[in-house]
């Protein structure tokens, strides 16, 4: 996703309401808890930490979560933190590198899920084993499990996140949000060209559920902090309600360095840094779970690196970082003029979801190159400055899955951080058959603004290659240790104390918006958290 750079319109409504997690943005490290042993450290707060720790809380163990980033004030925006957070090198076109790479989604408690838009989808069995059309040049892009595995998950989730939408029959889902004036259009324009478009499943309440309140469509959704709670990020459904539990310990501003493995192949403890006091802290427990997202889990991984682990953590097979995908895409917009009854002068009309249509009729293509397309979907604009007020602008995105490949990688450069330790560099380039598949479906995304009787139709790529909100493939699932780093439940083959929830697990990446099917996994995984820490006879329950 295009990140752009702007401050919110003065006259925004974004109220003030108390951080049910506590007034201190900054936490840092409690010196009390030195020598301390945890039953489960849990590595990164967002969309698929905080399942995996609301979890296991649940079960009774001991749970520290450390997350690198602070809480956030209810009024800073996606572009002002962007601003503050470290960088990653990537390539520049030019055959040298440049800074302006991306390896967040966003560093904050609550991660992304702070900022996203609420697109839930469950992926199509084809996502499972796409073997059948992809090649991806002797990498497995079969699933270690299928649908029917992650299917109980997707439903408890569906249920605990409120999603509202999606396809007619599936999971367990609340009526759809109303459509936009756009989205009215693009149905009827996809109508008319044979589609069968729906709702765009959404994590976002259109009516009150799980003690929030339902959205008001009253503030721009994507990139900004949800003004009401309508929106179910990971702070508002997972960590809130565990303040204060005896069971949860939380420390914003610690910065994971490196985990260290002793000679029975578990790790035992994980390096931190304070990132307010910069003292380093040696945090003990039984179990890991990683959940920093593909970039930043595999450059932990990569950096964690000793005697029994000399290429770093879970690398015993040289795959830590290769294999990284982050999804093509890109917008295309037109416009139209206003219908009756809508006031574009008031920038609230633009206000609420940011999507509530979607197409997946070219998801399966046999005339898309490979014969793999895309989704499309409405994609409001989320920057105040570009929103239109003389006419009804139409933007939409296609998004598609990228072909894996071991020569797209994250790895450490020679040249040190702030903090003291490789930077991290994103080697990636394009599939040219993923360009031409791209290619196909921003035609058919014209055809659809063409056929609502769009005008001055233009393109906007989405800077994808530099770092993307779609993170997947470094720490690849599988059930032979020679060519992948994790097994289906997440743990690493050689680390079984190490359970990688993220993205990073992902053989084949999909070709939807991957945070549902994330979270549904991280939740299978805790399950085997338990499981092993029992057979371990390292809690009792």
């Amino acid at each position: 996703m295009k990140r752009l750079r702007g401050t919110l319109p003065t006259d925004a409504p974004h109220a003030w309401h108390p951080d049910p997690l506590g007034p201190a943005h900054r936490d840092g490290w409690d010196t009390r808890d030195d020598g301390r042993v945890w039953d489960v450290v849990v590595i990164g707060s967002g969309a698929s930490g905080s399942v995996a720790a609301d979890r296991l809380v649940r079960q009774g163990l001991e749970v520290l979560m450390l997350e690198e980033g602070f809480r956030l004030s209810p009024r800073l925006g996606n572009p002002e933190l962007d601003d503050m957070c470290r960088t990653a090198l990537v390539p520049d076109g030019k055959g040298g590198w440049s800074d302006e790479g991306w390896p967040w989604t966003t560093s904050n408690l609550g991660g992304g899920t702070v900022f996203y838009g609420g697109a839930s989808w469950r992926y199509r069995p084809f996502d499972f084993d796409p073997s059948a059309l992809i090649d991806a040049g002797g990498l497995d892009v079969r699933w270690p499990y299928g649908p029917a595995e992650l299917a109980p998950y997707y439903e408890v989730l569906e249920r605990r996140l409120g999603i509202c939408g999606g396809e007619e029959g599936e999971g367990s889902r609340g009526p759809a949000h109303p459509p936009t004036a756009a989205a009215e259009l693009l149905y009827e324009a996809g109508t008319a060209l044979g589609y069968e478009p729906f709702p765009t499943p959404l994590a976002i309440n259109r009516q009150s559920h799980g003690g929030r309140s339902a959205c008001g469509r009253d503030s721009l959704c994507v990139s900004h902090q949800c003004p009401t709670g309508a929106k179910a990020d990971a702070v508002s459904v997972f960590l809130a309600p565990l303040s204060g539990h005896p069971c949860f310990t939380l420390r914003t501003g610690m910065r994971a360095l490196r985990l260290e493995q002793d000679a029975r192949d578990a790790v035992t403890s994980v390096v931190c840094l304070d990132r307010l006091s910069r003292t380093a802290h040696r945090i003990r427990a039984r179990s890991f779970v990683v959940a920093c997202n593909a970039i930043q889990t595999s450059a932990l991984l990569l950096r964690s690196r000793g005697g029994h682990a000399p290429e770093g953590v879970g690398n015993h097979s040289g795959l830590v970082g290769r294999g990284l995908t982050m999804k093509l895409s890109e917008y295309v917009s037109g416009v139209v003029e206003a219908p009756e009854g809508i006031t574009l002068a008031d920038w609230r009309t633009h206000g609420g979801p940011f999507s509530t249509i979607a197409f997946l009729d070219h998801y399966l293509d046999p005339d898309c190159p490979t014969g793999v397309g895309g989704m499309i979907y409405e994609s409001k604009n989320d920057d105040p400055r570009l929103i239109r007020h003389d006419a009804l602008e139409l933007r939409i995105e296609t998004i598609l899955a990228d072909h894996p490949s071991l020569d797209n990688r994250v790895r450490l450069s020679d040249h040190l951080d702030e903090d003291g330790v490789p930077s991290t560099v994103i080697d990636y380039t394009a599939d040219p058959r993923d360009l031409r598949r791209l290619a196909y479906m921003t035609d058919r995304c014209e055809d659809l603004l063409r056929q609502a009787g769009a005008r001055s139709v233009r393109h906007e790529e989405s800077d994808f290659a530099q770092g993307s909100c779609h993170l997947h493939g470094t720490c690849r699932a599988g059930e032979d240790p020679a060519t992948s780093v994790v097994d289906g439940w997440g743990r690493v083959h050689s680390a079984p104390n190490v359970y990688v929830v993220d993205g990073s697990f992902m053989p084949y990446p999909g070709g939807l918006n991957p945070t549902l099917t994330i979270q549904a996994h991280a939740l299978r995984s805790s399950k085997a958290v338990l499981g092993d820490l029992v057979a371990r006879r390292a809690v009792h329950v």
